[in-house]
C-alpha cells in the first residue's frame, strides 16, 4: 500500500465513529460548583457529558462532581491545574490572579449589550482568542465559554439605583476590579465566594451582594434578599476548561469530538441566553422580589463614579490588556457592535 493510501486510510479512521469508539477508553472527572440541574451552566455541563459520551460511544465518559463537592467555586481552577480533576467549570474571575487581563470583562459598562458580548467572547471572538492563549500558558485548555447574564445588586428593603445608596454599605464582590468599583462609588467591598454569600446576607455580615443574576436560583438569594437592582454593569462568563496535560493525553479522535461538541453546544447556549434570563427574572418575581431598572441618568452616575476602574486595569495588565482593548476598539467599529444598548436587543443591557 502506498504512503498516500496509508495516510488517507488513517485520516478517514480518525474521522469515523468506529475509530472514536476503538480509541483508548478514558474517564474524566469534572468539578462543578452548582447542582447539575442548575439552569445556566449546570445543565450545560450535563448536556456536554451526554453528547461527548454519545459521540464517542462511551469511549470517553465524564463523571460530574457537582454542588461544590469536593471543590467550591474558589477551588476548582486549582483542582484542575493540579490534576486532581481533569475538567472544571469556573467563572472568568477565578483566573484573574494568574491572568489579570481577563478582568476586562469586569470593566464597568464596557460590554453592555448582547451583540458586543457574543462578538467578543463567542468562539470566533478576537478578545476570546487572546485570553484562551493566555490561559493555555497556565496549563488549562478552554473548551467553551458560557454567558450567564450580567452582574446586579441584591439587597433587602432598599434598591441601589444610584451610587449614593451604597455609601458605607458592606457589599459582597468576587474580584479585585469589582472591589474597586464598589469602593470608588462609596461602598465597602467584601470579597466572598459564591458559596458564602447566602449565609453572609442572612447573618447580616454584609448589607448587599453583587453577583450574577443566576444566583437568585442557584444560591437561593430570594430567601435572604427582596430587591434586585439591575445595574448590568458587567457580563459574567463561565469557562469549561481542561487540564492541558490530560488533553494532550487524549487520542486525536477524542479531542476532535470534544471540541466539536463544545463549539456546537456553546453556540446553542448563546442563542438561548436571553430566554434563560427571562426565566430567572420570572422566578424572582414569583418569589416576590422587586426588580429595579436604571434610568439613563442613573447609569451615567454609576459610570462617572467607577471610571477609574479602567485606568487601574490598564496600569495592571501591561501588553495583554493593551491588546485586548485594541481588539475591543476594533469590535466597536464592526457592523455588529458599532451601536449600543439602545439599538440592540436589551435583554441584558
Amino acid at each position: 500500500m502506498s504512503a498516500v493510501r496509508i495516510l488517507a486510510v488513517a485520516t478517514g479512521c480518525l474521522l469515523s465513529l468506529s475509530c472514536v469508539a476503538n480509541a483508548q477508553q478514558v474517564k474524566l472527572k469534572a468539578a462543578l460548583q452548582v447542582p447539575v440541574t442548575e439552569l445556566f451552566f449546570g445543565q450545560n455541563l450535563a448536556q456536554f457529558k451526554k453528547e461527548v459520551e454519545e459521540r464517542t460511544r462511551k469511549a470517553v465518559t465524564i463523571e460530574i462532581f457537582d454542588n461544590g463537592k469536593p471543590y467550591n467555586d474558589t477551588q476548582i481552577v486549582g483542582a484542575v491545574t493540579s490534576g486532581a480533576m481533569e475538567l472544571g467549570v469556573a467563572g472568568f474571575n477565578q483566573f484573574a490572579d494568574k491572568i489579570p487581563a481577563i478582568e476586562i470583562l469586569d470593566q464597568p459598562f464596557l460590554f453592555n449589550f448582547d451583540a458586543l458580548i457574543n462578538a467578543a467572547f463567542g468562539p470566533d471572538g478576537e478578545p476570546r482568542a487572546l485570553l484562551d492563549k493566555a490561559l493555555l500558558g497556565m496549563g488549562v485548555r478552554v473548551l467553551m465559554w458560557q454567558p450567564v447574564g450580567n452582574q446586579v445588586f441584591f439587597s433587602k428593603g432598599r434598591d441601589v439605583a444610584t451610587p449614593q445608596q451604597i455609601k458605607d454599605k458592606s457589599i459582597r464582590v468576587f474580584s479585585d476590579s469589582m472591589a474597586k468599583f464598589v469602593k470608588l462609588c462609596g461602598g465597602k467591598p467584601a470579597l466572598l465566594s459564591s458559596a458564602a454569600m447566602h449565609d453572609a446576607l442572612k447573618d447580616g455580615k454584609i448589607d448587599m451582594a453583587m453577583a450574577g443574576f443566576s444566583v437568585v436560583m442557584s444560591r437561593d438569594l430570594w430567601r435572604v434578599s427582596d430587591t434586585i437592582t439591575r445595574t448590568a454593569h458587567s457580563p459574567l462568563e463561565f469557562l469549561l476548561f481542561m487540564n492541558e496535560k490530560n488533553w494532550q493525553a487524549l487520542a486525536p479522535a477524542h479531542r476532535s469530538v470534544i471540541m466539536e461538541v463544545a463549539r456546537s453546544l456553546e453556540l446553542k447556549i448563546r442563542q438561548k441566553a436571553a430566554q434563560n434570563d427571562l426565566e430567572a427574572y420570572a422566578f424572582a418575581r414569583e418569589k416576590g422580589m422587586k426588580i429595579v431598572e436604571l434610568m439613563p441618568h442613573q447609569v451615567a452616575e454609576w459610570r462617572a463614579c467607577s471610571s477609574d476602574v479602567l485606568l487601574s486595569y490598564m496600569d495592571a495588565t501591561a501588553d495583554l490588556g493593551s491588546r485586548l482593548m485594541a481588539a475591543y476598539g476594533r469590535l466597536r467599529t464592526a457592523p455588529c457592535c458599532s451601536g449600543g444598548p439602545e439599538s440592540a436587543t436589551p435583554s441584558r443591557r
